[in-house]
């Protein structure tokens, strides 16, 4: 008995050793593996992307081996060890010093420095404008408006695309006014027959442009009007009739009441599509198409004060803009007519931003943990979401937790996302809780942090959801904080984190559609050339 429970000892002993030498020999030949070396530190460099893993820093003027794939710092998060990791992305600069510095891209220097002046005076608006403005300490033009008001003044049809929260309202907004000044008295007045239109994809949106608009006409003797869904088969029932010179509507509203003729469209001189971008998409395409065709759009207008023009004048505003503009209109009006005002920064970031690996069971405590010394410094927040259900229950876990929310989606009748939205403006409540219905030309210049709670399937959405804050005129010291937590999660931020590393646009595409290459916008029949329209082309 003693010699068998002798020999099992010995050969389990043998196993265990044989087992160590097997571990032993796996363990050396680790010692091959190739590192990513941090980069050297010398003074008077400026971090660009700053990781954890400080092996992973990226510095201003870095650059990587075009045989060689880029180190990112997110490329092992699909491990779930990798909870807990983080990078930040500080720009070298932002929206204030873009909008105010030379930043914009035309065909001819010499034109630009003809059209770059530093007061309303010489872009040629009417003087009544000019002392309307300085009412409001309006006195000195951003640069887009330095650019973009003389060509829209001069009749041609534009395309204005620049980054979020830098002027691009006042840019067609002003030329629109000071025209309709004019066209007024050579016209007779006519019922729901507007000069001008302004076209929205949002309720919000298109009250906020209405009150913008209506602090100018009110002392001018411009009627506006502002149409928003809610009460369309109330209008369609009891049509309103009055004399109108602005409509500022949404579209889906606008697009029904002018296919009944409650408002006629054969006097409009001037059209606008803001944020067109959600207007171009393949769900409104077909409508939208049907809708332009009933407006007498031309190729450029003649600035004759003595008659009003045969045709209407065409401007498209957006922070971004997809390349299948061309596919849409291609039929309804000449591209070659498209003059463009571009911002070379143009779909880059421009507000410090946060990337965090939490995983998906771990976000409603991060949440408490990021948001409990913002309301503590009462600071505004705006927490964004994919869908209306996380919406409502993220605002449910907040006021549940003595945090005060107010929640903003589409679920909401129009009336109750307005007063609630104006309770968070006024600094009633301090923290928003929305979807992607309250990311798209909202001005909110009083908010300094914004958290994706659910990081965009689509990077146009994160663009504009980031242009909540760091807008001209804002608070110092903004930031954006994203919680990845899903694979599509990582995959739009590997994109986003190699194309700051590669000093490139952020790419537009939408994770859950299929495409070869990645949306790139390019201004069409132009003579601007993109440098490499390999891989990249992509905040108001």
């Amino acid at each position: 008995m003693f010699s068998r429970f002798y020999n099992l000892y010995q050969r389990t002993a043998f196993i265990q050793f044989t087992q160590l030498q097997r571990c032993y020999r796996r363990g050396s030949k680790k010692k091959n593996v190739k590192h990513t070396e941090a980069p050297k530190d010398i003074k008077g460099e400026v971090p660009i992307i700053v990781c954890r893993r400080k092996e992973f820093n990226f510095y201003e003027g870095q650059e990587y081996s075009k045989y060689k794939p880029i180190p990112l710092a997110s490329k092992g998060w699909h491990h779930y060890k990798s909870k807990g990791d983080y990078f930040y992305i500080y720009p070298l600069t932002n929206v204030t010093k873009e909008a105010y510095g030379e930043s914009f891209k035309e065909k001819e220097k010499e034109e630009e420095e003809e059209e770059a002046h530093d007061s309303f005076e010489h872009l040629g608006l009417n003087p009544q404008i000019i002392d309307i403005l300085k009412r409001y300490s309006i006195t000195k033009p951003l640069k887009i408006q330095k650019i973009g008001i003389p060509k829209i003044l001069n009749g041609a049809n534009t395309v204005i695309a620049a980054e979020t929260g830098c002027g691009k309202t006042l840019t067609y907004l002003l030329p629109m006014i000071d025209e309709i000044l004019r066209w007024k008295e050579l016209v007779e007045h006519q019922y729901n027959t507007p000069l001008g239109l302004i076209v929205t994809p949002s309720r919000e949106l298109a009250f906020q442009i209405g009150l913008e608009a209506k602090k100018i006409c009110q002392y001018l003797g411009i009627r506006t009007k502002i149409i928003t869904g809610g009460k369309t088969k109330k209008m369609m029932l009891d049509p309103p009739v009055r004399e109108v010179d602005i409509v500022i509507a949404s579209f889906g509203v606008i697009s029904k009441l002018t296919t009944t003729k409650i408002y006629k469209l054969d006097m409009v001189r001037h059209l606008v599509l803001d944020e067109a971008d959600a207007l171009f998409h393949e769900t409104f395409e077909d409508k939208l198409q049907i809708f332009l065709r009933r407006v007498p759009l031309g190729f450029v207008q003649n600035s004759n004060d003595n008659k009003l023009p045969i045709s209407a004048q065409f401007t498209l505003a957006s922070a971004t803009m997809p390349s299948r503009i061309s596919e849409v209109l291609k039929d309804i009006i000449n591209m070659q007519s498209l003059e463009h005002v571009t911002s070379k920064k143009l779909h880059h970031i421009l507000v410090p931003q946060k990337f965090i690996r939490v995983g998906p069971s771990d976000k409603p405590a991060a949440l408490l943990k990021y948001i409990k010394p913002k309301v503590a410094n009462k600071e505004q927040v705006i927490i964004f979401n994919n869908s209306n259900n996380t919406c409502n229950w993220v605002s449910m876990f907040l006021n549940k937790s003595n945090i005060q929310t107010v929640s903003l989606n589409g679920d909401m009748q129009l009336y109750e996302r307005q007063n609630k939205y104006a309770s968070f403006k006024s600094g009633k409540c301090r923290v928003l809780c929305t979807t992607n219905a309250g990311s798209r030309g909202l001005d909110t210049v009083s908010v300094r942090h914004v958290l994706n709670y659910e990081f965009p399937n689509a990077t146009a959405d994160y663009i504009h959801r980031c242009g909540r804050t760091g807008r001209v005129g804002n608070v110092k010291d903004c930031r954006v904080d994203n919680f990845i937590s899903t694979l599509n999660d990582i995959a739009i931020v590997q994109k986003i984190e190699r194309a700051v590393r590669k000093s490139k646009p952020i790419p537009i595409f939408n994770i859950h559609e299929s495409k070869e290459e990645d949306d790139v916008y390019e201004p069409f029949g132009s003579q601007i050339e993109m440098e490499e329209k390999q891989e990249f082309s992509i905040p108001y």
